[in-house]
């Protein structure tokens, strides 16, 4: 084993010496701070239990169900050259018969690829445009590994409908990279009827790694409409608290079917709006006036990232109604993680999955075993895109009709100091 592999420096220790000394008491104090805060939330937490409802994973009802699983990686960062910004993306499916792997042999089951822009504008457009062509490739694998395979279950990576946060911003652009023109709207649209597709195919789930979700702080504000009252952490968070190793958390057991999850969260986003609102109003009519007015919120912010420009009303309708009636729960696999969220696709036996999930969870991440085997096979490392440009400049520079020094000098590094 070489020497790198056995040890690898500490980004503090790599500081001048006065710093790394700053550093340490820094984090001494803010151990402290932090101490402070979970002493003093903890009773309050505690309290919290008794209007939460925790159900039991049914046990014993696992079958033996074919399993597919779908997940998607793209580079943590572009490669920034003088000339052209470059990203990279991958996407895999796995099928699983009980503990067995039957897609090994499965050439179409792995797929990668890029994207290539000038370098103007906004960097944030091509990482959101990034973000969408990992989430296409995802979309189309999953959909191939279910009607290649007729899995039982198919699991993907994320919500649903997870992309649609900022797609406002890049709707109306033209992205020109090399020999090919992609449209912000109609890679929206292909995304959000393929997310449908799989909502509605009886058969799907998402799981949800990466949420900062804070309803049950949202439902707490709607009680005495006191932002004080609220613990100010995600729901994640404060289940992890409460929750039991083999139960699960539904959202409608403490809101109701009326008003989502994302009404309550945005009842504490657009708080100081909804204060301004109800605060004349007799109690018993304030909650109906606030969440009415977070329902009009996210209305216009669900169809201003999801809705053509000049769509009619009954399609503004039919796209708000879509993404604010997805069901979302969580569920504690391993006594050793915190409960992991999951998006239930419409006619999908509620039951069966749970069994599936708690007899196939890894125990170290809480998270279903297959999800985390889809994982490795393709996260990819921050230098790919980099690594990716250097290939491509290397074969361009292999073209004895180009100019050497025109082809490097659009592969540099924008930054002189550092590549990037």
């Amino acid at each position: 084993m070489r020497m790198s592999e056995e040890f690898e420096e500490s980004a503090i220790s790599r500081l001048p010496p006065r710093l790394q000394e700053e550093f340490f008491e820094l984090a001494g104090m803010a151990a402290k701070r932090v101490a402070e805060e979970l002493r003093r939330e903890k009773e309050r937490i505690l309290k919290l239990r008794k209007h939460l409802r925790f159900r039991s994973i049914p046990k014993g009802l696992a079958k033996e169900l074919r399993v597919g699983v779908v997940d998607g990686s793209s580079s943590p960062r572009l490669s920034e050259r003088l000339g052209y910004r470059i990203g990279v993306y991958t996407g895999c499916y796995m099928v699983f018969d009980g503990g067995e792997i039957v897609s090994d042999d499965d050439e179409e089951s792995m797929a990668a690829g890029y994207i290539m822009t000038p370098q103007t504008g906004s960097s944030l457009y091509t990482r959101k445009l990034l973000s969408l062509m990992r989430t296409l490739l995802e979309r189309d694998l999953a959909l191939k590994c279910m009607e290649k395979y007729d899995v039982d279950l198919m699991i993907i990576d994320g919500s649903f409908y997870g992309f649609r946060a900022r797609c406002s911003e890049i709707k109306e652009k033209e992205f020109l990279g090399l020999g090919s023109r992609i449209v912000g709207w109609e890679l929206v649209r292909e995304i959000y009827e393929k997310s449908k597709r799989l909502l509605d195919s009886g058969k799907a789930i998402g799981v949800i790694k990466r949420i900062r979700t804070a309803a049950i702080d949202g439902w707490l504000l709607s009680r005495n409409w006191r932002m004080e009252e609220t613990l100010n952490k995600n729901d994640r968070s404060l289940l992890r608290s409460l929750m039991r190793c083999g139960e699960y958390f539904d959202y409608r057991d403490l809101l109701g079917d009326r008003w989502s999850y994302l009404h309550y969260n945005g009842l504490k986003g657009w708080f100081k709006e909804v204060k301004r609102i109800i605060k004349d109003l007799p109690e018993d009519r304030k909650l109906e006036k606030a969440l009415g007015h977070v329902d009009r919120k996210l209305r216009t912010q669900i169809i201003t990232d999801l809705a053509p420009k000049n769509s009619g009303s009954e399609m503004r309708e039919e796209i708000f109604r879509e993404v604010i009636g997805v069901r979302r729960i969580y569920v504690r696999l391993s006594p050793y993680a915190p409960p992991t969220c999951i998006e239930l696709g419409r006619g999908v036996d509620l039951e069966s999955t749970l069994a599936y999930l708690m007899e196939n969870a890894n125990l170290a991440t809480g998270l279903p075993f297959p999800l985390d085997l889809v994982d490795a096979n393709v996260s990819v490392d921050r230098r790919i895109a980099r690594e990716f440009a250097d290939e491509v400049e290397a074969r361009l520079l292999l073209d004895q009709e180009l100019n050497a020094e025109d082809v490097h000098g659009e592969f540099i590094s924008i930054n002189p100091q550092k590549e990037e």
